[in-house]
Parts: structure tokens; C-alpha cells; sequence
């Protein structure tokens, strides 16, 4: 009733908590017990309902759980201590289903009986759990390397983690299969992730990668933990994708496919620009070498040559436009600079 609806401008999104899972440390002072899997439930039944009930116009995102371990088990079965693993009571309790999934279940149960949906989106935390990669600085170059690396867990599955987690996270896929399976419907989000070293162009270069990740994969909502000053490296590489001539000009908004010879090197993603049909194309050179590399483009149109933007190591204060490239029978040929990011815009005629 303050803000009014979000229909009406008001409150957009309301998120069902905050890491739940970790309440009985965050918070012993007002929820000393570990939450299980009912009480998880239980508050997002009586909550989700009441948001709903309010503004039935509101989207809500849940169960905001922070990290790895938490979407497969419950806080009460993590109480055991260091051996928990070899006694989970509360998921065994739920028929051995881990909680992300069993989550799902429930809210589409609820739609079911109420004829209400009270999850919009399933929300979780992830930050890379590899030492020295999230919530720090760049770090040495073994670390800036791993760093890169490791955005292959957003959606990887041949990437083993390289961390405590040891397998493959392949995170988005996952968070797809598991809506498919028990919510279908439910739209995705990751309300808190970091890749560390924003002040950096290592942090610039994770963060082009990773909305390029996002896009791609078919993630609906993120939000960046913990940002700094909007004039670090790591603003560029929004500015790349959000305005990166100045004047509001954006990265497209379907995707396209598109593929590297080598994407853990010179990572490549596309699409289609539906406000004037242009064709867009960021390419991330992660090495720190120069990489020269024709972009070949299926079905191309008519359009003689491109438009070229860059953010490279050696001007991190600004995006700085470059002279166009020619198109030749639908192959643009130019050469990345090391440690840079490069949108290529195609116009559609």
C-alpha cells in the first residue's frame, strides 16, 4: 500500500528470504535452529501468499540459498558437524530428493491445490568456491587464470569444479533441468554471485564472460554482490553489453548461436538486435596475447562492413570506438587484442 503495485510502479520483486540454510549462523539470535526442509516450506507457503494477496501483479524469487551445498540439503541435515554427509535425516526424511528440487515440487503443489503461483523465480547464490576468486582482488596470475576458468562452472558440464565442490556444477543446465522437471514455468535467477577483482581488468574481463553466460543460457535475472565504483573495470564490461557508445546503444536481445575454435581463450557471443535487426557480437580475448581470428557469419546479409568497440588493458577508462571492418562474402577479419573485449555490430542493412 506505500509504494502501491508493481503494476503501477511500485515494488517489482520480492525475494522469500535470504540464505536460509545458513540462518542459524547469521541469525542465532532470533533463529538459533537449523531451518529444514518443512519450515523452508512452510514460511515461503505463508509469505509467498501474502505478497501475492497484496499485489498480485508482484514477482517473487526464492529460495535464495547460498550456495552449493544448500541446494541438495537442508540446514537441519548439515547440523551433525563435519561427518554429515553420512546422515542426511531430513532429506532422507523426503524421500531422498534434494531440497532444490523438492522445493520445486512443493510450490507447483501449492498452484495445484490454490490456484496461485507463489514462486516466479527460482533463486539462488553461487560464488566460485576456488580459493581467492570471489569477493577479493585479482590476485597472482595463476589465480587471474584460474579466475577465467572458472566461469565454465555457469554452464560446463565437461568442467570439474576447482574447488572443494570437485564435480561439475554446470549450473544454469541444471537450474533448467530441475524447473522442467518439478516447476515448469518457473523462471531463473541468481540474486547474488561475484567473480572477484572488479577494480581489475581480470574481474572485467570474468564479468563480460559471464553476462555472455547468462544471455546464452538463458538465465532471466542476476544481480552482481557487493559492487564497487562504477568507474572500476568490471562497470565496463555492463557498459559493453548495456551502453557501450554512450548514447544507450545495447548488446541484442536474441540470442544468436555462436562459437569459438577455443572459448576458454577468445570467448564469442552473438545476437540479434530486435530494435533495428542489427547483429551483435562480443568476443572476449582472455589470454594476454594478441589473437587474430576471422568471424564467420552464417547467412549473412547485406551489410558491407561493421562497427567495432572495444575496452582493451591499455585504455581501461573508456569503451573507444574503432575504425569499421570490412565484410567480405559474410567473414569479418581482425585481430583482439590480449585482456580486451570487443563488440562488433553488424547492421542489418
Amino acid at each position: 500500500q506505500r509504494f502501491g503495485t508493481a503494476a503501477n510502479a511500485g515494488v517489482a520483486l520480492y525475494s522469500l528470504d535470504n540464505e536460509p540454510m545458513l540462518w542459524h549462523h547469521t541469525h542465532r539470535d532470533v533463529h538459533p535452529d537449523p531451518v529444514s526442509y518443512d519450515e523452508l516450506r512452510d514460511r515461503t507457503y505463508a509469505y509467498g501468499a501474502a505478497v501475492k494477496q497484496a499485489d498480485s501483479t508482484a514477482q517473487t524469487l526464492g529460495p535464495a540459498l547460498w550456495g552449493w551445498t544448500a541446494y541438495f540439503y537442508s540446514a537441519l541435515d548439515q547440523a551433525a558437524g563435519n561427518n554429515w554427509l553420512n546422515s542426511t535425516p531430513d532429506r532422507s526424511a523426503h524421500n531422498d530428493l534434494p531440497l532444490v528440487p523438492w522445493y520445486l515440487q512443493q510450490m507447483q503443489a501449492y498452484e495445484q491445490q490454490n490456484g496461485t503461483r507463489i514462486l516466479d523465480y527460482l533463486d539462488l547464490h553461487f560464488y566460485p568456491q576456488a580459493q581467492g576468486v570471489a569477493l577479493t582482488g585479482a590476485g597472482e596470475a595463476e589465480t587471474q587464470a584460474l579466475r577465467l576458468r572458472s566461469t565454465r562452472a555457469l554452464w560446463d558440464a565437461s568442467y570439474t569444479d576447482e574447488s572443494w565442490i570437485g564435480e561439475p556444477v554446470r549450473l544454469i543446465p541444471r537450474m533448467h533441468e530441475w524447473v522442467n522437471q518439478y516447476y515448469p514455468g518457473t523462471k531463473l535467477a541468481l540474486s547474488e554471485y561475484n567473480w572477484g577483482a572488479l577494480d581489475h581488468m581480470n574481474g572485467a574481463l570474468a564479468q563480460a564472460d559471464i553476462l555472455g553466460i547468462f544471455g546464452r543460457e538463458g538465465l532471466d535475472l542476476a544481480t552482481l554482490w557487493a559492487a564497487l565504483d562504477n568507474n572500476d573495470p568490471f562497470a565496463y564490461a555492463f557498459r559493453m553489453y548495456r551502453n557501450y557508445d554512450g548514447n544507450g546503444s545495447r548488446f541484442g536481445d536474441i540470442s544468436v548461436h555462436a562459437e569459438s575454435s577455443d572459448q576458454g581463450q577468445l570467448a564469442i557471443y552473438a545476437s540479434e538486435r530486435s530494435a533495428d535487426g542489427a547483429l551483435t557480437i562480443m568476443v572476449i580475448n582472455k589470454s594476454q596475447t594478441t589473437l587474430a581470428s576471422p568471424i564467420t557469419i552464417a547467412n549473412a546479409g547485406p551489410a558491407q562492413s561493421a562497427q567495432i568497440f572495444r575496452y582493451t588493458f591499455e585504455q581501461q577508462e573508456s569503451i573507444l570506438p574503432d575504425a569499421p571492418l570490412p565484410i567480405n562474402n559474410g567473414v569479418i577479419q581482425t585481430a583482439f587484442p590480449g585482456s580486451s573485449i570487443t563488440l562488433i555490430v553488424v547492421p542489418a542493412s
